[in-house]
């Protein structure tokens, strides 16, 4: 029923921006990006965030540089997702899936994201949405992250199926539900700062999803430490904590680290790409790179 979203790679190369791409696929891994390229990522990324990755939206973009069309085009799929609600879902499920669509931003706005029922609708418990909420993750509208206990393989063994946040699909889809201006994206608006880390977080995790099919796990000790996803790279589990800015300082990372001693870790941040005592900064313009340096992680640079 949903069309797959362009990943950040492939709105890149829908920009005309295929030197671009085949520079940073072929960087020497210690070489950093030079600036002007930098410059030119952050400003893509930027009209990623607007935008999103829906080949409808995108191909307006790139015809017309017209934000009020990009977001007429948005506010037409979401209306199109709520009939579907209608169209294909149970009709005793329908109130059930628009409150849960529809209070997902404001659930990844609070302090650590945590999806409760009871913030869809007062009052509700698991049984009352889960299966809702099941009917939106297998539509592929939604992505539902489950917490995990340990760092362990498999993860699924180790994951909480009642612990966990819900994602959309589309990072351009989030923002124009959540309200967010485009303004506020492209010009830094202090108002945007405290919905920065969540749109970030879902823009991850949206690439991680297209690169590898899966959805990842998050870590969380109690109320001490989170950190953003857990993924598996073959036999490797790696920590990636997310971070809005160049801004990086990562004290439940640093937990982690310090508790399952990680082969290695990945930071997912505006920073420059570098590496420091096994711990990755990888740019968020670059998560499709992220496999290389995985692999590569034993060369110092």
């Amino acid at each position: 029923m949903t069309l797959r979203p362009m990943s950040f790679y492939e709105f890149v190369l829908a920009n005309g921006e295929q030197i671009l791409l085949e520079y940073i696929e072929n960087l020497d891994i210690q070489t950093s990006v030079p600036q002007i390229f930098v410059d030119k990522f952050i400003t893509l990324l930027k009209i990623y965030y607007v935008t999103g990755g829906m080949p409808e939206v995108v191909a307006k973009w790139i015809e017309s540089k017209d934000l009020a069309e990009i977001e007429r085009i948005q506010d037409m799929i979401l209306s199109s997702y709520e009939l579907d609600f209608a169209k294909y879902a149970p009709a005793t499920d329908f109130p059930k899936l628009s409150l849960i669509w529809k209070s997902i931003p404001d659930q990844l706005a609070k302090e650590n994201g945590k999806f409760v029922y009871g913030h869809a609708k007062p009052g509700a418990r698991a049984k009352d949405l889960e299966d809702a909420m099941q009917w939106l993750v297998s539509a592929g509208m939604v992505y539902k992250v489950n917490k995990i206990e340990k760092p362990s393989i498999p993860l699924s063994a180790y994951s909480n199926q009642g612990y966990f946040k819900l994602y959309m699909s589309d990072i351009g889809l989030l923002r124009k539900m959540a309200r967010l201006p485009a303004a506020s994206i492209f010009e830094e608006s202090i108002h945007y700062s405290e919905f920065k880390g969540a749109l970030t977080e879902n823009y991850v995790l949206c690439e991680l999803v297209d690169l590898y099919g899966d959805v990842p796990y998050y870590w969380r000790s109690g109320n001490t430490a989170e950190v953003d996803f857990i993924a598996q790279f073959e036999e490797k589990v790696v920590p990636i904590e997310v971070k809005a800015s160049t801004s990086v300082k990562a004290r439940s990372l640093g937990v982690y680290r310090e508790k399952y001693k990680p082969e290695i870790s990945v930071r997912a941040s505006l920073q420059n790409l570098k590496k420091n005592d096994g711990l990755i900064n990888l740019p968020l313009y670059m998560l499709w790179t992220i496999e290389k340096y995985i692999n590569n992680s034993s060369v110092p640079f």
